[in-house]
């Protein structure tokens, strides 16, 4: 696939490991800020759990899209030209992002829990699974297709890879969802055709 195929920019691992430092120190910032902001620490219930995941997946995945767009607009492509630099992701680059970018991700939590009460191990459990997310769809692999969801994790690699050799496609973070309602969804046919 050829936007898999690019090499590394002279100097690319070292920003991108400066840039994660600097990214990762906003995100903590961030959570110590937000840590007033629970109502609990796990959820009463079930339905509670279920609530809570639910309402917050469609929260997240609605407003990654829409700030990722944001960022591709004139005003902020400078500060997102830091993420996009590695056109060649690597894990690194995962959260190789501008300060303004780092404090856009890190404020989707805070700005749920201001509308919706959610409880401690809810977004503990998001953030865990979106770094392990994160890093893997920038981790610029492919598996083994007779591998169990091999063919998922590569969909996932290559739809945001896309993103980078291209810039102006797959803004979604989980879902494509949100892509395809704005014509903004491409995937490779190869990728289609092996899935059908």
């Amino acid at each position: 696939m050829e936007y898999l195929a690019h090499t590394f920019k002279k100097g690319q691992k070292i920003s991108e490991i400066k840039n994660g430092f600097v990214a990762c120190a906003i995100l903590a910032l961030v959570s110590l800020f937000a840590r007033k902001l629970f109502v609990g620490i796990v959820p009463e219930s079930i339905n509670q759990l279920l609530i809570e995941v639910l309402v917050f997946t469609v929260f997240y995945e609605t407003y990654s899209y829409f700030v990722h767009r944001i960022l591709h607009t004139k005003r902020f492509r400078k500060p997102h030209s830091v993420h996009h630099y590695s056109v060649r992701t690597t894990p690194w680059s995962a959260y190789s992002v501008h300060p303004i970018e780092a404090l856009l991700i890190g404020m989707s939590a805070p700005i749920f829990m201001l509308m919706f009460p959610v409880h401690l191990g809810v977004i503990f459990a998001f953030h865990i699974l979106g770094v392990i997310f994160t890093l893997l769809i920038h981790s610029n692999l492919q598996l083994n297709e007779r591998i169990i969801f091999s063919q998922l994790f590569n969909r996932y690699t290559n739809y945001h890879s896309a993103h980078h050799s291209l810039g102006n496609v797959n803004f979604g973070f989980v879902h494509s969802f949100w892509d395809s309602c704005f014509k903004t969804e491409f995937i490779e046919k190869k990728v289609v055709n092996k899935q059908a």
